[in-house]
């Protein structure tokens, strides 16, 4: 990152649900010191980092979840209606899938968009929950090949 002077690091493990309210970032560093610390290798040094930066970021690896993706004439697709999460690998692909799989409903529906958004919804639900899996079939590795064999044959794309 910038010409090659500074390094990234990124610290990835199962949390449970985070304490109520805003965490400050010394909270924050605190939870991924206490989470990391029994780890071996460059960890000591790479923690010591972790209390030197002056750019730290923290969030949650999360998925959404919804029960539907329409309402009115606005429909989500991509990580706005189901966010498989970083952790599955998917979102890209989730995402293009999506806007095939509604462009060739609303095609199909001509000028009803609600029948064209329900379509939508019936085809990717299926193939969103197989991907969602990846994400959490393994906590601290991927899946398995049988799942994402799986999942990149839930769906067979229209023309």
């Amino acid at each position: 990152m910038r010409d090659n002077t500074e390094l990234r690091i990124s610290f990835g493990f199962a949390a449970g649900p985070l304490p109520a309210g805003p965490l400050d970032t010394a909270a924050h560093k605190r939870l991924v010191a206490d989470r990391m610390a029994a780890l071996r290798w460059e960890t000591p040094r790479l923690l010591k980092a972790l209390w030197e930066a002056s750019d730290f970021y923290s969030d949650a690896m999360t998925q959404v979840h919804m029960d539907r993706w329409s309402h009115g004439r606005t429909v989500l697709l991509g990580d706005a209606g189901y966010c498989a999460s970083p952790l599955s690998g998917q979102g890209t692909g989730l995402a293009l899938v999506g806007a095939h799989v509604l462009a060739a409903a609303l095609r199909g529906a001509g000028d009803d968009h609600r029948a064209a958004f329900a379509r939508y919804e019936e085809r990717m639900r299926p193939f969103v929950a197989l991907n969602q899996a990846l994400a959490v079939e393994n906590p601290g590795g991927p899946a398995s090949e049988a799942s994402v064999d799986r999942a990149k044959r839930a769906l067979a794309l229209e023309d």
